[in-house]
């Protein structure tokens, strides 16, 4: 046995895990990288819910691809009922889709490499950095294994917990139904094995509060996690500012929108106190953590309620988590770099504390690239569909923001509408900064770069 190991570590060693699993593919620049591995798990994906296997009945290849490209970027939008359309062998490929796409092809990948060679090459270090972003002071391999971790232990919990409740109420394939919606849970993908998302269990204190948990686990992100599970084991342990920002704004962001959707008109009055409340607060965590779940029909809402929630869902997760959006630190930044310039301070800081300019050139750029892909998804849609303007600025944040939630237009988009819808997923999944520096950085500005840095250092 101990033979076979050391053949197998010499075996990925020599041919490098990370260029397995892109096929081949390998780029000097992390993120092509990045956007050539998700492009090919979403085609293989394709591919396998093409065959017959994968069918109940005759989905069109436009809604097949529509599906892989919303599992991987798990963002849980569908043309298509997934519980009914697809087999369980179809079933089983979209969650794998969503693993994949929730934990990271290369964080997988990268823990894959550390457990089985205990080596990791500076070629798949800067990929994961890349991919996930390693905070100062916190060393890869850790929040590696953190991740993968964490993803497990959470994922177990979510899944006993609604497989006791599945079983109490005789749901049918309890065991898989209850797996389902454990990793569509903490993977902020939004797939549900139930034809109308979670609206069958919109009174549901059970269900609602452990979909909520393993949703704000994830969406947190892991650097929380490790964080908050650092200061459980020791009192003196010192949460970083990172987390101590992530907390206020979720938590400022929770409490205002729920407030917010249940005082609005055209949300969801007519309902007792608690059931507004409730009702209120799950669409609310739904948008900002991107999870994408609706227990209420999200296409009775009014243009304010629509606007509300697309301003959440621009704002979306966290770093290192599985949510999306421009992601709270994002904001945070931004909010700084504002309230500082209006002081006509030269420093940037939030909570009384300085922000690094790169830090704030990053969050600039980001916003500004996300703004820019919701105004051209949005243009071609206008021209390419009949809904009105807020259901389209709707439809188009929540793909980009990698959220799911919809106001019922999605089945009814023509394939120039799918398209589009696709192409914000994808570019959501893979991030803004990260799509555009693919395109825009040569290798010789890569290397030229590189250099720099070295001389700095040197």
């Amino acid at each position: 046995m101990e033979r076979f190991i050391t053949i197998a570590r010499r075996i990925l060693l020599k041919f490098n895990l990370t260029r397995l699993l892109t096929f081949g593919y390998r780029s000097d620049i992390a993120e092509r990288n990045i956007l050539v591995g998700y492009l090919t798990y979403m085609l293989l994906g394709f591919g396998l819910l093409m065959i017959p296997w994968s069918n109940r009945g005759d989905n069109s290849w436009i809604d097949n691809l529509f599906t892989a490209a919303s599992a991987i970027s798990t963002t849980g939008l569908a043309t298509v009922e997934v519980c009914e359309a697809y087999t369980l062998f179809g079933q089983f490929v979209i969650l794998f889709l969503v693993q994949l796409g929730a934990i990271g092809y290369m964080t997988l990948s990268s823990y894959i490499l550390f457990r089985l060679t205990h080596h990791a090459t500076i070629y798949t270090g800067k990929m994961a950095n890349a991919s996930i972003g390693v905070p100062y002071g916190m060393k890869l391999r850790d929040l590696i294994n953190n991740v993968v971790h964490f993803t497990a232990i959470f994922e177990l919990v979510g899944f006993v917990m609604f497989y006791i409740i599945f079983s109490h109420m005789s749901v049918d394939m309890a065991a898989w139904k209850a797996l389902f919606l454990a990793v569509s849970s903490f993977g902020t993908a939004g797939f549900s094995p139930f034809p109308d998302s979670l609206c069958m269990f919109d009174d549901n204190i059970a269900v609602n509060a452990t979909v909520a948990a393993l949703s704000y686990a994830g969406a947190m992100g892991f650097i929380v996690i490790t964080d908050l599970t650092s200061k459980l084991k020791n009192r003196d342990y010192m949460i970083s500012f990172t987390t101590k920002v992530i907390l206020i704004i979720t938590g400022i962001m929770t409490v205002g929108g729920t407030l917010i959707l249940m005082l609005s008109p055209g949300g969801v009055e007519g309902h007792g106190f608690w059931h507004r409340l409730l009702y209120s607060f799950f669409q609310t965590m739904s948008a900002m953590t991107t999870v994408g779940f609706n227990t209420i029909d999200m296409s009775t809402l009014r243009v304010g309620p629509i606007l509300i929630f697309s301003l959440i869902m621009f704002v979306g997760a966290s770093p290192s988590g599985t949510g999306g959006g421009v992601k709270c630190t994002s904001v945070s930044a931004v909010w700084g770099f504002i309230v500082s310039r209006l002081g006509l301070r030269k420093e940037v800081t939030f909570l009384g504390r300085v922000i690094p300019m790169y830090r704030v050139d990053s969050a600039l750029t980001n916003i500004f690239i996300y703004g820019m892909a919701i105004f051209a998804g949005c243009l071609v849609l206008a021209y390419s569909e009949p809904f009105k303007l807020s259901q389209i600025l709707f439809e188009a944040t929540s793909a980009i923001g990698t959220v799911g939630l919809s106001t019922g237009i999605t089945h009814d988009l023509g394939v120039t509408g799918k398209l589009v819808i696709i192409s914000l997923m994808y570019i959501g999944r893979v991030g803004v900064i990260t799509f555009g520096s693919a395109l825009v950085i040569s290798t010789k500005e890569k290397r030229h770069r590189a250099k720099q840095e070295s001389d700095l250092v040197a």
